[in-house]
């Protein structure tokens, strides 16, 4: 009987709440249909996006425990031991904030970028400072920035500029900073943890420019990882190599003066003459030993060089995207209605017990 009981008082429910949907049908049809034209409006002001993906497959560096079954284990729940070994500090789980670091950043203000319809052919500072697609939602928004911006310029104006005009990443001017900001916002750097396979993407209302912004990114970290990873095999290397050439010009010093001594005293049989001949022909042969020696050891220098360099395997590359990323128009317009729909039934149906809620309290106050 209590279970009849409730199911009945349920269905009372409803049909109440029903009703009171259907009493205020014109006020909630009024509200759906003012959100539906705010979503025409802001999907008419809205510039589309486009995003460019490019998923590489870096390689890690060795280490028994992150390849043994426990790293397995551990990737499984989210632990990585990359930097178990100490051999490599740098690892995939650091290449996000390599790629938000300022100088990174900074770096990239430089870059060429063209737009899809090629009539724009710059730098990607200028670009986003003066020919991205903008609404007027943008100028809305940034207005109280530069009016402050433009108040605090009157009050120093007669201070001098401490920015200079390059890119310096540790004095930024306010609007350089607000570039990395923005670009910020739009680079994507996520990695596996189970995979160490790396995902970076970059989002611009330009498709063209969003793929030369995330191959860019993708070919920089890759080169500031390999630097990183061969700097010691190359000073080693680049120290090999100037100890190889002083012994190849002094063995090249060392066969001219036996060739010469040997020329000048054909037919000669006195012995200072065959001590000395025999003297530089034992150090030509040391000079030769020590040359050889180091020509083996810079041939293994350039080996360690080549087995320090990782090797980054890319999954899929940047490609100019034809599709946006952002919501489409249409579906701005259906989601503003529903939201407009939902806010009113919710008004119709909990006004009044808030109504009641409130003016009870406020009895038992009094």
């Amino acid at each position: 009987m209590d279970g009849q009981k409730k199911k009945l008082l349920n269905e009372t429910d409803l049909l109440k709440m029903l009703g009171q949907l259907f009493a205020k049908w014109k006020f909630i049809s009024i509200v759906t249909v003012c959100s539906a034209i705010f979503g025409v409006v802001m999907a008419l002001s809205t510039v589309k996006s486009y995003t460019t993906e490019v998923v590489v497959a870096p390689e890690s560096s060795s280490s028994a425990l992150s390849s043994s079954g426990i790293g397995s284990l551990a990737s499984m729940v989210g632990i990585d031991f990359g930097m178990a070994d100490g051999s490599d500090a740098i690892y995939p789980m650091l290449y996000p904030d390599i790629v938000s670091s300022l100088p990174f950043m900074t770096a990239l203000f430089d870059v060429k970028v063209r737009n899809v319809d090629e009539t724009v052919d710059t730098t990607y500072y200028t670009y986003l400072k003066h020919y991205q697609e903008r609404t007027w939602l943008d100028a809305v928004k940034e207005f109280p920035k530069k009016t402050v911006s433009w108040l605090r310029s009157l009050a120093s104006s007669s201070k001098p500029n401490v920015y200079g005009s390059g890119f310096n990443p540790y004095m930024l001017s306010k609007d350089q900073m607000a570039m990395v900001e923005k670009m910020n916002k739009a680079i994507g750097v996520f990695v596996d943890k189970k995979t160490n396979v790396l995902t970076i993407s970059f989002t611009d209302r330009d498709a063209r420019v969003a793929a030369i912004m995330a191959e860019t990114i993708t070919e920089r970290l890759q080169k500031e990882v390999t630097e990183y990873r061969t700097k010691k095999a190359v000073d080693d290397c680049v120290y090999i190599e100037g100890l190889y050439l002083e012994a190849k010009d002094s063995l090249e010093v060392a066969q001219k003066r036996y060739a010469d001594f040997v020329d000048s005293h054909k037919n000669v049989t006195k012995e200072i003459v065959l001590v000395e001949k025999e003297r530089l022909m034992a150090d030509k042969e040391l000079k030769t030993t020590i040359f050889a020696q180091w020509a083996q050891q810079l041939l293994l220098a350039k080996a360690k060089v080549q087995e320090k360099t990782p090797v980054f395997v890319t999954l899929k590359p940047a490609a100019i995207s034809v599709r946006a990323s952002s919501m489409g128009r249409a579906m701005m317009v259906v989601l503003y209605a529903f939201l407009g729909g939902l806010f009113a039934s919710a008004y119709v149906l909990f006004k009044e017990p808030f109504i009641e809620s409130w003016n009870r309290i406020r009895r038992k106050e009094e």
